[in-house]
Parts: structure tokens; sequence; C-alpha cells
């Protein structure tokens, strides 16, 4: 982890750590549309590993272009073999299930679970990334962004299609706990890191597909293969390298916001590619956002 004589051992926030995190964010944002189109096509869990097999493709063809080897060590593949699970396979099927019985809305606000969640494991099991009451209220605020966002009719409906919603809320945990493995893993090459990662996923999950698909996967139509070919190519693959990155450089409570800022470039790329109307609750909802991230990391913006 990096040092610094700045509170929290992590420096100031630079500008490329807010690129880092709003280009993460708009990658993650266009998931839960193409997402909510896949699963009409396919079922949750061939959608994930159709996904993760489309990203390992991808990092395996970049790993052998750039000539990076893959980590080795049995301490190097155990965490790889962790955040595969907590960071891909588990969380991307809770969150394609969860999706198939819930509005996109509910599960931006189910998502905020994240933040909170990133911010109470990382006092305890990282360096240097301690709760205190201003990261409480920068969290408050992301979390009152989101809601300003989706509005508070999607509030009322918690307690319906509960374990959908559970399921969502299932993933927003687990990507809080691989934002921990992250921070934890011992240093390896960056694109060799997440090609194992990716590696690791698909095994995890291919497995568990064909057995429910009976041994064989059916043939797919364009219409139902791209969502799936889109997800692993830029919210998988792209973003993985984004995230390691950004996580090679700050901290992980930081790092926790671009799941605030997810649902807002979700209506923004709604108003660039399906000419929705960019309303003003999310301009309202994008300011209380920012808000919160100068207001989480006050002390360390240059």
């Amino acid at each position: 982890m990096t040092s610094d004589s700045t509170p929290g051992g992590y420096g100031p926030v630079l500008p490329r750590h807010v690129v880092l995190l709003f280009t993460l964010a708009m990658l993650w944002g266009t998931s839960f549309l193409v997402i909510k189109i896949g699963v009409g096509h396919m079922p949750a869990l061939t959608l994930t590993a159709l996904r993760l097999a489309t990203a390992a493709a991808v990092m395996v063809a970049l790993a052998l272009a750039v000539r990076t080897p893959l980590p080795n060590g049995v301490r190097a593949w155990s965490f790889c073999f962790a955040l595969a699970f907590f960071g891909n396979s588990l969380p991307f099927f809770l969150i394609s299930w969860g999706e198939e019985g819930i509005q996109s809305g509910l599960a931006a606000i189910l998502m905020a679970v994240m933040p909170l969640t990133t911010l109470v494991l990382a006092h305890f099991l990282t360096e240097g990334d301690r709760l205190k009451p201003q990261k409480l209220v920068g969290v408050a605020l992301g979390f009152g962004g989101v809601v300003v966002l989706v509005g508070q009719a999607a509030l009322e409906g918690l307690g319906g299609a509960l374990l959908h919603q559970l399921a969502v809320a299932g993933g927003a945990i687990c990507y809080a706990v691989s934002v921990i493995i992250l921070k934890r893993m011992p240093p390896t090459p960056m694109v060799g890191r997440a090609t194992l990662v990716l590696i690791f996923s698909v095994l995890q999950t291919a497995p568990a597909a064909l057995y429910f698909a009976g041994g064989v996967m059916p043939p797919f139509s364009f219409e139902a293969l791209w969502p799936a070919i889109y997800l692993g190519v830029f919210p998988t693959a792209v973003a993985t390298l984004v995230l390691f990155k950004l996580a090679s450089e700050r901290e992980p409570s930081f790092i926790a916001f671009q799941n605030y800022l997810v649902p807002v470039f979700g209506v923004a790329w709604g108003a660039m590619l399906l000419d929705e109307v960019l309303s003003l609750k999310a301009i309202i909802a994008l300011g209380l956002i920012l808000f919160g991230i100068f207001i989480a990391n006050r002390r360390k913006v240059a």
C-alpha cells in the first residue's frame, strides 16, 4: 500500500483517480440495462458464464500480446480464486438473477449497500482506511443521491420479491468483499493477475451453467449473444483493468463511491442512446454524489 504523511496513508486524491473512478462507473453504468436485456434471452447463470468466458478470452489475448506471465505460487492463486468468486462469479449471477424479479431502480438502491459495507470492512481489514465521521457523511450523501435519482417510489418495492432483492443486495456485499481482497493481494503484474482471475471465474461458473443446461449449450442468435459479448468485453475485461489500476493507488472506501455513480451513468447512457430525457433530478443526484465524494475525501483533495 502507498505510504504518505497525509491522514489515511494514501495521499491526496489526484485528477487521475477521479478519472479512473468515473471511467469505472461509466463502464459499469451500462451493465444493468444490458443484463436486463440478456436475461430476457437466456438464464442468468448462462449469461454469467458466457460473459466471463468472453472476458477471459479478451484478457488471455491481451496477456499473450504483451507477454505478461500469470501469477505464480499458492498464495497468489488463492487470492485470485477468491477474487474471482466474490468479484465476478457470485455477484454476476446474483445480480442477473435478481434483476429477473425486480426493477432496475430498486436494484440501484440495493446495490448502494456496497459502499457502507466496504467502509466497515476496510476499517477492520485494511490499513490507512479508517471509519471516520466525514466518510459516513459522504456515504449518506451518496445514498441520498441514488434515492433522488431513482425516486422514492422505488423504495416502495422493498419487501416484495424478497429473494430477488436479497440476491442483488448479496451481490453488492460480494463486491465490497472483493475490494478488500484486491487490496490485500500480493503484488503481481496487473494484466496477468486480471487474466488469472477471469480464468478462475470461468472455471467456477461454466460447469454449473452446462449442468443446468443439460450438458450442452443451446444455439443462440446474435440478438441473444450480443449482451453477453458486450458485458464480457467492457463492463468486465476493461473494467477489471481499470479497477486494478485504481485499487493500486486508492483506498477501498474511495473505490466504493463508484457504486453511487453507476446509476447516474445508467441514466446518462439512456439519455444518449435511447433518447431518454436527462431530468433535473439526475443532475441533482450527481451533485449530491460528487459532494459526498468530496466530503469523504476532503482532507485529501489536491
